[in-house]
């Protein structure tokens, strides 16, 4: 399932929700400067009264987007209220020096400045549509304003060589309101320009997470993290030694299992009994090379880490035995036979690094210590023990391993093979 319409609803509604909320605060504060600074009776009710009717709309508009009905309609009508709340002002302030003595060119001098900040506002929902509409109304509303200037009699046009007639005088210079509607237009295409990058910098954000999250299903989270923030130097053909424990598991009977119940249930087993194993190793900051059918190849300190490593892999393994007595009183309530596993732990150096092609590479370990790992695991059905560790193991864990030694059991391919110690048994 694909997040980033969702997020990307979910900004725009956060974003709708500051933007309303600013025109709230700021009606409120049109409202109460009406009551404090206009003298006029009429002026200050219609100040105060349409302060007021604002308030109210947006409160309403607030109230539909919280409801998370008509985003987009919501979204329109807030700029439509944020637009009308300024539009007025030219025109307010060019009545109030006097329509009688000033000409109607005052009005596309003062220009509409705060048209900039509702644009900036209305970029907070990370769409663009928003600021591109509230710069397409100022430029459209600017060129309204010069029809209303050009058709007052008493308007004239400056020269060049008399700029200042453009800003004290009646006159208008062509060139200085080409140059502010230009400007009008040029900075709102900018913030819907900032809008959109930033709307694409969260929509690749959020694939960025979705791939770490597919890397987080196929290794373990310290190889994911360093697979996803790799150099070039790491994705490259190679390894270094390394001191490390390796745990490698088995079912029991597996094979059998598997061809009486077929292989969409094997593969529901499968996925359940590995995702609670991988659980157990991750918490102690195991990692999993790979997953051989039914079997699991795990490292502690090839990677992250890497203290205490033959703690960590023993605290695993019970761990491992204790999520499959879960999943096995879950199945024995069900009517399902309960499943056995065999573990075995080794320590020992090891190539940690990757193989394979510059097109094609794979993180695991290499050496023998793997190896006798899968002899230890092999060495559990002579012992009858569900975790065997080599001697290595248990000294290095200390405390948390409470072992029973089984002494030297012979292991195939294994001239001196190490003592075996079962993990988990009273002493």
């Amino acid at each position: 399932m694909d997040d980033t319409p969702a997020l990307l609803r979910q900004r725009e509604v956060q974003g709708l929700r500051w933007f309303l909320m600013a025109l709230t605060v700021a009606s409120l504060g049109w409202a109460v400067g009406g009551l404090v600074f206009i003298t006029a009776d009429t002026g200050k009710a219609f100040v105060f009264g349409s302060g007021l009717v604002t308030v109210g709309i947006l409160a309403l508009l607030l109230r539909a987007l919280n409801r998370g009905k008509a985003l987009t309609v919501v979204g329109y009508l807030t700029v439509a209220v944020a637009f009308a709340m300024i539009a007025p002002s030219p025109v307010l302030e060019w009545r109030a020096a006097g329509v009688d003595l000033v000409p109607a060119a005052y009005v596309i001098k003062t220009g509409l400045p705060a048209a900039l900040v509702v644009c900036a506002l209305s970029a907070l929902t990370l769409h663009p549509r928003y600021p591109l509409t509230v710069t397409a109304l100022t430029v459209a509303y600017q060129l309204l304003l010069l029809a209303v200037a050009l058709d007052d009699p008493r308007t004239g046009f400056a020269s060049e060589a008399t700029w200042q007639e453009h800003v004290m005088g009646p006159a208008l210079h062509p060139g200085k309101v080409a140059y502010t509607i230009g400007l009008t237009g040029a900075a709102g295409l900018g913030i819907a320009l900032v809008a959109w990058v930033a709307r694409l910098t969260v929509r690749r954000a959020v694939s960025l997470e979705k791939a770490n999250g597919q890397l987080r299903r196929y290794f373990s989270p310290e190889v994911a993290e360093r697979i996803a923030g790799a150099d070039a130097a790491f994705l490259r053909p190679g390894g270094r030694m390394r001191e490390v424990v390796v745990l490698v598991s088995d079912l029991t009977a597996f094979t059998r299992l598997a061809h009486a119940i077929g292989p969409d249930e094997t593969l529901k087993l499968l996925a359940d009994y590995q995702g609670r194993m991988t659980t157990a190793i991750f918490a102690e900051g195991g990692s999993v090379d790979k997953f051989l059918g039914d079997g699991i190849l795990a490292t502690f300190g090839a990677t992250g880490v890497r203290e205490e490593a033959s703690a960590r892999a023993v605290r695993a393994a019970l761990g491992m035995a204790e999520q499959l007595a879960a999943m096995n009183r879950e199945r024995t309530a069900r009517g399902e036979p309960e499943l056995a596993q065999r573990i075995g732990l080794h320590a020992g150096p090891a190539l940690v690094g990757n193989v394979g092609t510059a097109d094609r590479l794979e993180f695991t370990v290499i050496g023998d210590v793997v190896n006798l790992a899968s002899r230890i695991e092999q060495a559990c059905k002579v012992t009858g023990d569900r975790v065997l560790a080599s001697r290595a193991v248990v000294d290095a864990a200390g405390a948390a391993a409470v072992a029973v030694s089984r002494g030297t059991v012979p292991l195939p391919g294994v001239e001196n093979p190490p003592e075996l110690l079962a993990i988990g048994v009273a002493a």
